[in-house]
C-alpha cells in the first residue's frame, strides 16, 4: 500500500472536505469484503449541496492503492435530490465490495444485483467527474507539509443508472448517456433507455 491508514490522514480528508462543502458529515462504517483490508466509512452530508440532497463520500479506497497504480488515490462521492442517507452509502458499499478488484476509472459501469434503494429501480453506477453542484477540487491533497511525496486523492464521481443504461453504455459508449439529457441526481427518475 502506498499510504498507510492514519487518524491525521483522515482528519485533514474530511476537514478539506467540509472546508469545501461548508458542513460536517455523519461517518458511518461499512464492513469491507476482506477485513484485513482495511477501513471502508461512507461521509454522509445531509442537506448538501442544497437542502433536499444528500451527498455522501468514502474514505478506504484510497488506502488500497498499490504501488504502480495510478499516480494518484481515488475516492467516490454522489450527490442526489433525496434526503434518505441510504444514496449517500452507495459509493462506500462498492468500495467494501470491490476495492482490490476493480479500478474504479471515470466513465466505467459497475452493475449491483438489486435496486440500491428499494423505492427505485437505479441499480448500476456509472463514474464519471464530481458533481459541479459540490464545488470540489478535482484532487485533495491531504499531505502535511512536510511530506514527500505529496498525497493526492483524486474524487470521482459516482451516478446511479439503471440496468438498461449500463448495457446502452456497454454498447455505445457514456458519452451517449451523457448527451441524452438524464438528470444524475433524480432517484426516481425514467429510464433513457
Amino acid at each position: 500500500m502506498v499510504h498507510p491508514d492514519t487518524s491525521d490522514r483522515f482528519t485533514r480528508f474530511v476537514s478539506r472536505l467540509n472546508s469545501m462543502i461548508g458542513a460536517e458529515p455523519d461517518i458511518q462504517e461499512v464492513p469491507p469484503r476482506v477485513p484485513d483490508d482495511g477501513p471502508v466509512l461512507a461521509l454522509v452530508y445531509a442537506n448538501a449541496p442544497e437542502p433536499g440532497w444528500v451527498s455522501g463520500f468514502t474514505y478506504g479506497l484510497s488506502l488500497g492503492r498499490q504501488a504502480g497504480s495510478v499516480p494518484h488515490a481515488r475516492e467516490l462521492c454522489i450527490t442526489m435530490r433525496s434526503s434518505d442517507p441510504a444514496w449517500a452509502r452507495i459509493p462506500a458499499v462498492t468500495v467494501a465490495a470491490l476495492r482490490g478488484m476493480c479500478p474504479f476509472d471515470p466513465e466505467m459501469v459497475i452493475g449491483y444485483m438489486k435496486p440500491y434503494v428499494p423505492a427505485s429501480g437505479l441499480s448500476s453506477l456509472l463514474l464519471g467527474t464530481p458533481p459541479s453542484e459540490l464545488a470540489l477540487a478535482d484532487r485533495i491533497d491531504l499531505a502535511t507539509s512536510d511530506a514527500h511525496p505529496v498525497d493526492l486523492v483524486e474524487i470521482v464521481g459516482a451516478y446511479p443508472i439503471y440496468a438498461s443504461e449500463r448495457n446502452f453504455i456497454h454498447a455505445q459508449g457514456a458519452e451517449e448517456l451523457w448527451k441524452s439529457g438524464w438528470d444524475p441526481f433524480d432517484p426516481v427518475r425514467q429510464a433513457v433507455v
